[in-house]
């Protein structure tokens, strides 16, 4: 038997400054199963991923002016803090260069389907929702 997961919701970060992408993304992963905390740019999912213990996967946007880094060095930084959890970086307008990715991490075009941004999430978690 294994080891009751100590969310069995899989909690998910969304990090976007466009309040309806933010919502739609939202309201996504939450008909999928997923638990939801939301962030306006990197500094505050900065903040978050402080207090906050069990995410499980990090959904963030690239281009975000109202914080001090982007969602690349968000996903650099997640990745080299805390390995387990899974980072899905999607944008509209910023493709990345060399470097950009950390060891790990998706990236996906937008506008992202509802089904590919749940297929993804499930893929980066490594496990199947019910």
């Amino acid at each position: 038997m294994s080891e009751p997961h100590p969310n069995p919701r899989p909690l998910i970060l969304v990090v976007e400054d466009e309040t309806l992408v933010r919502m739609t993304l939202v309201d996504v992963l939450e008909d999928a199963g997923f638990k939801v905390i939301e962030a306006v740019h990197a500094d505050e999912a900065l903040r978050v991923l402080k207090a906050v213990s069990g995410i499980d996967a990090v959904v963030t946007d690239v281009e975000m002016p109202q914080g001090s880094i982007n969602g690349f060095e968000l996903a650099q930084r997640v990745r080299k803090g805390r390995q387990e959890i899974g980072v899905l970086i999607a944008s509209g307008r910023a493709a990345p260069k060399a470097g950009d990715l950390p060891e790990g991490a998706l990236f996906i075009g937008k506008p992202v389907h509802p089904e590919t941004l749940v297929r993804l999430i499930k893929n980066l978690l490594g496990r199947p929702l019910g």
